[in-house]
């Protein structure tokens, strides 16, 4: 949020002139890749509970017998089975029961005890096709747990495929507590700030939507950030008269490539968080690494070094920030090809002493010299 005001104040204009806003956010892919979203239960019909984790029967490395599949966006134990079922047709085999709703609720409630509950995805099979049970029971979880975000899978991804229904839903279900907060948080800021024209926000298939609607869908905007930068990539491309570009992202936390085909971005509705894990929704075609500036250099049990998705953030961030980091990063790394006295054009002082100091700490670890 404090970023977000200080672009508006370095342009040194009134706030009460600005007329539009449109913002382009990676929270939520930051929050995706580096697994940091809510804590959610999943709700599905009985027997079907464990289609996050079994997912497709494919493999990324058909004869790598170490390779293991992604780990969900959820735990095993908070995905639930309540009684009811709607065949192919849409019609009802058996119906949901308040006895059925009933048995939902005190296995939530059990959760709520350990802290476990902080969004709830809903995914009935072919619900798709025939809602009424899942709304049924998105109304009952609202009214029984008024301060817990609801997600239902025919609003988020109406389509007929369960597993990437299953895992478009607890995408929007694990990042919707901070989006709602985060969106709430810039809509106080700029009333506050008197700023009175609309601020929408970039979606991922480079559309935009009102900041009051990005709540009711966050998954729209999971690749908002990197939309941007490919929207912003080909514009460049466009201005040094190339038809045909590589565009890359580079942020804090992610690295993000995307290809300019005869001056245009490329469409999918097949986008993967990592291998075997897709959110089906719009985007524009891009590919994302959990590998930015504030991603963490870290050494593995076989003592290989890894970089990311583990990320410092912009608070403290790197070590060469000065700002009270101690892990090295990617940032960390490049110190030797940036200038510690104009960056951010001199507004961020580097400090080439303390990246030295975490360098050495990490290479010795793997046995290799320092800087």
């Amino acid at each position: 949020m404090r970023a977000f005001l200080s672009v508006l104040e370095k342009l040194e204009i009134p706030f009460a002139v600005v007329e539009r806003i449109v913002h382009g956010t990676t929270v939520t892919t930051n929050t995706i890749l580096q697994r940091s979203g809510a804590n959610v239960v999943f709700v599905t019909t009985p027997g079907f509970e464990d289609i996050p984790f079994i997912q497709r029967l494919n493999r990324k490395k058909e004869y790598d017998l170490h390779w293991l599949k992604p780990q969900p966006l959820i735990k095993r134990r908070n995905c639930l089975g309540i009684t009811e079922r709607i065949n192919v047709r849409g019609e009802v085999v058996v119906p949901l029961t308040e006895a059925g709703l009933a048995g939902l609720k005190t296995e939530i409630e059990k959760r709520q005890q350990n802290k476990e509950v902080e969004a709830i995805a809903v995914c009935l099979l072919f619900s798709y096709i025939n809602p009424a049970h899942k709304l049924e029971a998105g109304r009952f979880l609202e009214e029984a747990f008024l301060d817990i975000p609801i997600s239902l899978s025919h609003q988020v991804a109406p389509i007929w495929w369960e597993y990437e229904r299953s895992s478009t839903v607890l995408a929007d279900a694990f990042v919707r507590p901070l989006i709602q907060s985060y969106c709430q948080d810039i809509a106080t800021g700029l009333e506050t700030n008197g700023v009175s024209g609309p601020c929408l926000f970039l979606k991922s298939d480079g559309g935009t939507t009102l900041l009051v609607n990005v709540p009711k869908r966050p998954v729209d905007i999971l690749l908002s950030g990197l939309a941007g930068g490919i929207i912003g990539g080909k514009y460049f491309a466009e201005m040094a008269r190339f038809q045909n570009a590589i565009t890359l992202d580079m942020g804090g936390t992610s690295c993000d490539v995307g290809l300019v085909i005869d001056g245009q971005q490329q469409f999918t509705t097949a986008f993967q968080i990592e291998w075997g894990l897709p959110v089906a929704t719009p985007i524009i075609e891009v590919r994302t690494l959990g590998a930015g500036g504030s991603s963490i250099a870290w050494i593995d049990k076989g003592g290989m070094l890894n970089v990311g998705p583990q990320s410092v953030g912009a608070t403290p961030g790197p070590v060469c920030y000065g700002a009270g980091g101690v892990q090295p990063t990617v940032t960390n790394a490049n110190l030797g090809r940036l200038n510690p006295a104009f960056f951010l054009g001199g507004e961020l002082p580097l400090y080439p002493t303390l990246t030295k100091g975490a360098i050495d700490q990490l290479a010795t670890h793997i046995s290799v010299s320092g800087p």
